[in-house]
C-alpha cells in the first residue's frame, strides 16, 4: 500500500508542478498503513471529469482533476476524504449560516471523513490561492463552518503530511473566516433580470431562513426559480434595485 501510494503522489506532484520540496515524506505517506489498506483506487476518465464540468457549470481545480485521474477518491477507515467523482455533489447544510437564505450553487461537498463533510467553493479563486476548501460545520456541536485552506493542492499536502488526519481540528489551528462571508467578498451578486427588479424590494422584507418561496411566489405570480433568483441576488447585500 505504501508504495503504491507514493508512486501515486509523486506522480500527482509532478502533474501539478510542485516543488519536490514542498511533497510529504515517505514516512508520512507510510503512516496510512493500517488505517486503510487501499486508500486509493483507478483513477477517472478526463471524459467523465469534461461531463461533470458540463453538468454542473463549474471547472474543478487542475490539482483535483490531477488527482481524480490518478485516483478516484481518496479513503481512509472513517470515510472518504475525497469522493470518487460521481459521488462530488452539491453540499449538505449541517450548520446554519447567519444571512445566507439559498445556499451558493458553487458549493460541493469534496469528502466525508468522519467529523464534517469538507467542501469546495468552486467559483472564485482565493487570493494567491485556487478553489477555497471548507468544513461544513454542525450545528450539534456547535461547530462553524470554517474556510480551512486556500486551495485543494495545499488541503491535500497538509492532509498527507499528517497522515490523513483531520488537522483542521486541532487545538490552535486557525482558520481562514467564515465560507459564506469569503464567498460575498470575491464573487458578485449574481444578476438579476430587468423583469424581477421591480419585485426585489417586496421579496427582500419577507427574505429569511426558511422563508416560504413557494407562497411569495403564487403571491407575485412568478415561479419559484425567480424567487430564487431574487434571493442569490439579494443576499449578497444588494439594495440599490434600480440598475444592473
Amino acid at each position: 500500500m505504501g508504495s503504491q501510494l507514493n508512486d501515486l503522489v509523486g506522480r500527482w506532484v509532478a502533474t501539478v508542478g510542485i516543488d519536490p520540496a514542498d511533497a510529504p515524506a515517505p514516512e508520512a505517506l507510510d503512516s496510512l498503513r493500517g488505517r486503510d489498506t487501499t486508500p486509493c483506487r483507478p483513477g477517472t476518465e478526463p471524459r467523465l471529469v469534461d461531463a461533470w464540468e458540463r453538468r454542473h457549470g463549474y471547472r474543478l481545480p487542475e490539482s483535483l482533476r490531477a488527482w481524480l485521474m490518478l485516483s478516484n477518491g481518496f479513503y481512509l477507515e472513517t470515510g472518504p476524504l475525497i469522493h470518487p467523482l460521481s459521488a462530488i455533489g452539491p453540499m449538505v447544510p449541517f450548520a446554519r449560516v447567519p444571512d445566507l437564505v439559498v445556499q451558493p450553487e458553487s458549493w460541493f461537498e469534496l469528502g466525508n471523513p468522519n467529523v464534517e463533510t469538507v467542501c469546495i467553493d468552486l467559483a472564485y479563486r482565493w487570493p494567491g490561492g485556487d478553489c477555497p476548501i471548507f468544513t461544513s460545520g454542525d450545528d450539534q456541536s456547535r461547530s462553524p463552518p470554517r474556510v480551512i485552506a486556500s486551495s485543494f493542492e495545499g488541503w491535500f499536502l497538509d492532509l498527507l503530511r499528517r497522515g490523513g488526519r483531520e488537522y483542521w481540528f486541532d487545538p490552535g489551528f486557525v482558520d481562514l473566516g467564515d465560507p459564506w462571508c469569503a464567498h460575498r467578498k470575491f464573487t458578485p451578486a449574481p444578476p438579476l433580470p430587468d423583469r424581477l427588479r421591480s419585485l426585489a424590494p417586496y421579496v427582500l422584507s419577507l427574505m429569511r431562513p426558511g422563508a416560504d418561496d413557494r407562497s411569495i411566489a403564487t403571491s407575485l405570480g412568478i415561479s419559484r426559480g425567480d424567487v430564487e433568483m431574487i434571493f442569490r441576488h439579494l443576499q449578497h447585500g444588494v439594495t440599490n434595485f434600480a440598475g444592473p
